[in-house]
């Protein structure tokens, strides 16, 4: 693998959660090939100022994006739900208050605090694929998530993955799987 490949490998931590550990200017290149494969995607954000920089990145490369901060009324996610296309990027505590909100792919852009934080991401966001990009600051958080985890092994399967093997990157049609072919993620286009 050439020095400047990102890395492809993603932990499986539960059925249907995987972490990539990324770098924190990685993550945009990442979010917007994940764009182009699914129809709808929903991005968990810390903060609303993380909520402002992302959309207007996401923006600036052409793509489609609907902002809720922590304020916003609910209307923004019905229209989100509306469009056919299109990508929600809203703080945890917006989720969590106007959910569920259910979505083909879900990314978290920071680790959760703890397993609470974490579970109340997952029943915001009702989705086949929940990947957390894990951030050098967010190692410690991430590892004790994985801790708390480590016992879930859902249908079996390898815990080590391609993010390839779990997300269809392709322009096929067919859905991702895991290597065991056990689990399948659909992902609408």
């Amino acid at each position: 693998m050439a020095a400047n490949t990102p890395p492809t490998h993603v932990q499986r931590v539960h059925p249907g959660g995987f972490f990539w550990t990324v770098q924190r200017a990685d993550r945009l290149a990442h979010i917007a090939r994940f764009v182009a494969q699914t129809r709808q995607l929903a991005i968990i954000a810390s903060s609303d100022a993380e909520v402002s920089s992302h959309a207007e990145r996401l923006k600036l490369s052409g793509v489609p994006v609907h902002q809720a901060m922590s304020d916003s009324p609910s209307s923004v996610l019905e229209t989100y739900l509306a469009e056919p296309a299109t990508t929600l990027i809203a703080p945890h505590e917006y989720l969590v208050e106007n959910g569920p909100v259910p979505v083909p792919m879900a990314v978290h852009l920071r680790a959760a605090r703890s397993v609470r934080q974490y579970a109340k991401r997952l029943d915001a966001l009702p989705a086949a694929v929940h990947l957390t990009f894990v951030i050098p600051e967010d190692d410690q958080r991430a590892s004790s998530l994985q801790a708390h985890f480590e016992h879930d092994e859902g249908h079996g399967g390898p815990s080590d993955v391609t993010v390839t093997d779990v997300i269809d990157l392709t322009d096929s049609d067919q859905v991702a799987v895991l290597s065991t072919h056990r689990r399948r993620f659909p992902l609408g286009r």
